[in-house]
């Protein structure tokens, strides 16, 4: 009988674990945000595409809305087991720089735009071939900068918001927290034109959707207080084409 009811204890403690834990959900998030409120290392999204990577080339477009420009906040943070920063943005509220991460190297793009309070539009491309990294901020673009090895992005990434990954899944770090709206974020497999990218700094017209990771059609996680809202409801804005 005590073996019965411990196991019956374990099942129940099993269950109410699993319950605890984040649920993964689909959805089409267009016109809508992941909101972070909060200054914790609880709150967090992660984004979890179909397959693992194997991309010689990648592009990450996003937007985001804060008050927040300082100590370092992160904007996209992807880890591999073989790097925790293979690909990361952020911005250095000590050197006023946009900061980008391949392959745990660090790169800064300086006069680029950081609005408080309104809308700012990011992309970042990276090419293995090159090595050469380049950033586009509210329609202004960065010169070229060689960062990384020479090498594809491989393996299984773990991508969050709101959250600057140190180590595979974790490792979050209180100065480089985010608290804000993001949205829009799309992954491509290679490096967008500078046209497609005017395109998406628009947002009023159709822009390319990204193939690895689409807004449109997102496999999500969020935990703590981080929520998904209506864009409509947090901010102005002017609606985007359908696409």
């Amino acid at each position: 009988m005590k073996r019965v009811a411990s196991y019956v204890f374990f099942i129940a403690i099993c269950g109410l674990a699993l319950s605890l834990e984040p649920k993964k959900d689909r959805k089409c998030l267009r016109e809508k945000v992941i909101t972070f409120p909060e200054l914790t290392t609880s709150n967090w999204a992660k984004l979890h595409p179909n397959e693992s990577m194997d991309l010689s080339a990648v592009t990450v477009c996003l937007r985001f809305y804060t008050e927040q420009a300082t100590p370092s906040p992160c904007l996209f943070s992807l880890a591999t087991p073989s790097h925790p920063q293979d690909f990361s943005l952020r911005w250095s509220g000590d050197s006023k720089h946009y900061q980008m991460f391949i392959h745990n190297t660090q790169v800064e793009f300086k006069g680029l735009t950081f609005n408080m309070n309104q809308w700012n539009s990011v992309c970042a491309t990276w090419d293995s071939k090159s090595g050469l990294a380049q950033m586009f901020v509210n329609e202004v673009a960065s010169i070229k900068k060689a960062v990384g090895t020479k090498v594809s992005f491989k393996g299984m990434p773990v991508i969050t918001l709101g959250q600057y990954q140190t180590q595979y899944d974790g490792g979050f770090l209180q100065p480089s927290i985010f608290t804000g709206f993001i949205s829009d974020v799309h992954v491509h497999g290679q490096v967008l034109t500078t046209r497609q990218i005017k395109t998406y700094m628009g947002a009023k017209s159709k822009y390319k959707l990204g193939d690895y990771i689409n807004w449109h059609n997102l496999m999500y996680t969020i935990a703590g207080s981080a929520q998904v809202e209506e864009k409509s409801h947090v901010t102005f804005y002017t609606k985007e084409e359908q696409q």
